[in-house]
């Protein structure tokens, strides 16, 4: 009944973005609950995260950027499981966080309130997210978004463990000059500050020691 349930909700909604959806160039993928679109070195997606409860299902949309040079090098490093590395992202964030909220769970219990919903997220994707896709399916605007700031955190992330792999991964893509500074920085930032386990920390020591050895010849 659960899975069903979540399942008809998420559909209908699904169905009710499509149009607009398409119209952008993505498409739905129901196993991965999210509209994808191919770009030239990855994905954006918008997720639906949808939960039922007795009397009512919950959505909330994520937005998600891959970029494909960024993966092949930071996710063997982390602790991702292996098989879902194609489907990894470089960004993922709660369309809420664009509007300076932390969340937004929406109420999907009938045909109404799915059209409320389909209304609201459309508006914040033509407002803020597909410009947010777009800019950050671009190595460069990445780079600033976790490298520009490295002693904050990044607002669009939730796991601020792993933006230090990702961080040093493009820094290093980009050729900074400053990566060994970053890279000593993100090393400190993991033991002293983000509490990370030791097992993590080695895996960042790993990742940046074949990093600096790293051509991209």
């Amino acid at each position: 009944m659960y899975h069903s349930e979540r399942y008809t909700q998420e559909q209908r909604l699904a169905q009710a973005l499509y149009p607009l959806m398409r119209s952008k160039g993505f498409e739905w993928l129901p196993r991965l609950h999210q509209f994808r679109k191919s770009t030239e070195n990855g994905f954006t997606c918008l997720i639906l995260s949808t939960t039922v409860y007795d009397e009512e299902s919950l959505t909330e949309a994520h937005l998600g950027a891959r970029i494909d040079d960024v993966e092949n090098l930071a996710f063997p490093f982390t602790n991702g499981l292996p098989g879902f590395q194609p489907d990894s992202m470089s960004l993922v964030t709660p369309m809420a966080r664009l509007f300076n909220e932390r969340y937004q769970r929406l109420p999907l219990d009938g045909e109404e309130s799915v059209q409320e919903v389909k209304g609201l997220l459309q508006q914040q994707l033509e407002t803020e997210g597909f410009a947010f896709l777009e800019r950050y399916s671009q190595l460069h605007a990445l780079d600033q978004l976790l490298n520009s700031q490295p002693d904050e955190p990044v607002v669009y992330l939730h796991n601020q463990i792993n933006r230090c792999f990702r961080a040093i991964v493009t820094a290093k893509l980009l050729q900074r000059q400053d990566f060994t500074r970053l890279a000593d920085h993100y090393a400190s930032l993991l033991s002293t500050r983000l509490y990370a386990p030791e097992a993590t920390q080695a895996k960042y020591e790993r990742l940046r020691h074949f990093l600096l050895h790293y051509s991209m010849n």
